[in-house]
């Protein structure tokens, strides 16, 4: 059966002085699997020469043939020379790169990608930065994160109605995430992977912190975009050290592997107590919409 391969890399966290050793990793990475596609699922590079570092991944990808997307995350914009519409309309602008602007409200970079196979496709989300003042003043110390909004649940539900299978590629996780961890570890089933954000080595709870970082209030994209018939699974970023893959209700939930390493990439997993993790996660979809993700780790690529 035929295949087709998506590498997820997410939360590179690089800058003018770690964007060179981050683009020889995800050049490692790549060459470990060579796959079709690569996704990045935000917080990638920020710094004077952020939209530099966009035209040398360009440049890297026309030699090797392969094409790249780019999703916002959460600090996207934030130490960017410029905001976030500018970010996917640079990457929109790559020869490349296959991202496009398509804004709704004041989020960018929501659209569809057809792969080879008939009626299998890719959604590319932008999940926001932070939560609205108004849900802060009603939730304090809850609602930290932005959530998928209802334009854009309105837009996906009508852009997928007629796909076979869909794979929705996001930043933030949708708050089901760690209810789907939890019930799969009680069951054990958890697929691969662990959820460790904010676990102290000694297994404690970090103090007003959460295991997923995920927006406090739900606006309902899960369950629409469950009921079109199908959402095959959804990938995400964000927190850095989960790195699990459950299914819940009928759908993949999968963290992407937190890409690049190295000191000022974004806190990784030096001095937390863990191994590094660091990587991507190579995604093989099949012609009748099947797909498999596996953990690609940089450690065994070098």
């Amino acid at each position: 059966m035929r295949e087709y391969k998506i590498m997820q890399f997410t939360d590179c966290h690089l800058d003018d002085s770690t964007a060179a050793e981050g683009l020889r990793q995800i050049s490692s990475l790549w060459n470990a699997a060579s796959p079709d596609l690569a996704v990045f699922t935000g917080d990638i590079v920020f710094g004077k020469k952020d939209l530099v570092f966009y035209e040398e991944l360009n440049a890297f990808f026309r030699e090797k043939n392969g094409l790249f997307a780019v999703v916002l995350g959460n600090h996207d914009g934030e130490n960017n020379t410029t905001d976030r519409r500018g970010i996917i309309e640079k990457c929109a602008s790559l020869s490349n790169c296959i991202t496009e602007v398509n804004p709704i409200g004041k989020r960018y970079g929501n659209f569809i990608y057809d792969t080879p196979f008939e009626g299998v496709s890719l959604a590319m989300m932008d999940s926001g930065d932070y939560a609205p003042l108004y849900e802060k003043l009603r939730h304090p110390f809850r609602a930290v994160y932005a959530s998928i909004t209802r334009d854009e649940i309105a837009w996906y539900t009508e852009a997928v109605k007629d796909k076979k299978a869909v794979f929705v590629f996001i930043h933030i996780p949708v708050p089901e995430y760690e209810q789907a961890y939890y019930g799969a570890l009680a069951r054990g089933e958890v697929i691969y992977g662990a959820l460790r954000e904010n676990i102290a080595p000694d297994g404690k709870l970090r103090r007003f912190s959460d295991v997923v970082c995920s927006p406090f209030v739900n606006t309902g994209f899960f369950e629409k975009a469950r009921a079109t018939g199908n959402l095959k699974a959804i990938f995400c970023g964000h927190d850095h050290l989960n790195d699990f893959y459950v299914k819940y209700r009928g759908v993949g939930l999968v963290y992407g592997q937190k890409t690049v390493g190295i000191e000022g990439s974004g806190y990784a997993f030096d001095g937390r107590g863990f191994p590094d993790y660091t990587g991507a996660t190579l995604v093989t979809v099949t012609e009748n919409g099947d797909f498999t993700p596996k953990q690609i780790f940089y450690k065994d690529t070098k």
